[in-house]
């Protein structure tokens, strides 16, 4: 009895583990160098042509500042006929800071340097104009805070001009700002991606009456809200071969006080064999409608550091853990 009773559990956990490889693979192959890929299109793009379309790469990058270690998070601003494309900047210290590219045709850009630099490490700057100013919220998760930065000399001078939300260790803050909705969203150590609300920028920012958003290997924002003729989509990280492998959008919905958050597309953008600068994964976007009929987007990749794979048993587990939990909670809230 005890022999046929060890047999079962071997082959159930041989089964869930083959379920959970299946889904999120144990040896996941290691990324190197990332670049920054741009591109536009007529109307709203169900697919972007990345295979099409430019890269600055990392290899560029390093031409210009052979410190250069990777570049990705990329954000643009159009202003005045000139793109403004913010982006992490890791050099050969512990840190990131931001830099910038500029280009007058959206086509081919110039590395202007460093903008902003901090004791702590900076990545994904969400730049947007908010009447009149221009303002960055970076990720700071190491300062413990959401802060809140303010051109100055734009698109330099960077300074902090308010705390959005304090005592938190969050990253990848996504921001959304209009006359009747102002949300931002955020995701901890955990793989929670809370919703909080305020009047306006400078407002109180609170937790929503439903706080977390997003739960699990697809939790963490991979670019700038973008509206469409529904309501507002949001790029979000795709995790479930390995950090940085994939974009889906999600369509986030508010009504009577309340908010949905749905998949819409999945793999938006995603590893490309076919793309060197991009084999091992893609994992951010920033897409904005430049005029009634053009789109313009930046997005990143990932290049494989080689061909072998590495085992990872923490991870997957832990992922598939909360992406059960993810289910639970939705499938209760379904029937409640």
């Amino acid at each position: 009895m005890k022999k046929k009773y060890l047999l079962g559990l071997f082959f159930f956990v041989f089964a869930l583990g083959a379920v959970i490889h299946y889904r999120t693979p144990f040896f996941q192959q290691e990324g190197g160098g990332w670049s920054i890929g741009y591109g536009q299109s007529v109307g709203y793009p169900a697919k972007i042509a990345v295979d099409k379309n430019s890269i600055y790469s990392i290899e560029k990058l390093k031409a210009e500042n052979d410190s250069t270690v990777f570049l990705a998070d990329p954000f643009f601003v159009n202003e005045k006929d000139t793109f403004y494309l913010f982006f992490e900047h890791k050099k050969n210290k512990s840190n990131a800071d931001i830099g910038l590219l500029t280009s007058v045709d959206g086509k081919k850009y110039t590395y202007r340097g460093t903008v902003l630099t901090q004791k702590f490490h900076l990545s994904y700057p969400q730049v947007f104009k908010y009447k009149k100013d221009f303002y960055m919220i970076p990720e700071t998760k190491q300062a413990k805070a959401v802060l809140l930065y303010k051109a100055y000399r734009f698109p330099f001078d960077w300074r902090i001009c308010d705390t959005l939300i304090a005592n938190v260790a969050l990253v990848d803050p996504s921001i959304y700002l209009s006359d009747s909705l102002n949300i931002l969203v955020a995701t901890d150590y955990e793989k929670n991606m809370y919703l909080y609300q305020a009047d306006s920028l400078f407002g109180k920012w609170k937790l929503h009456k439903k706080p977390i958003a997003l739960i699990g290997t697809e939790a963490r924002a991979g670019g700038r809200f973008f509206a469409d003729k529904k309501g507002l989509i949001l790029p979000v990280q795709n995790c479930a071969k390995g950090y940085g492998y994939g974009v889906s959008l999600f369509r986030f919905s508010f009504h009577d006080g309340s908010y949905s958050a749905e998949r819409e597309t999945p793999f938006y953008l995603m590893a490309n064999e076919n793309i060197a600068a991009f084999n091992a994964g893609m994992h951010h976007l920033d897409m904005q409608l430049l005029d009634a009929t053009h789109y313009y987007y930046v997005y990143d990749g990932n290049q494989l550091a080689s061909n072998s794979r590495k085992l990872n048993i923490r991870g997957p587990l832990k992922w598939s853990y909360l992406d059960l939990k993810n289910w639970m909670v939705k499938k209760w809230e379904y029937f409640n």
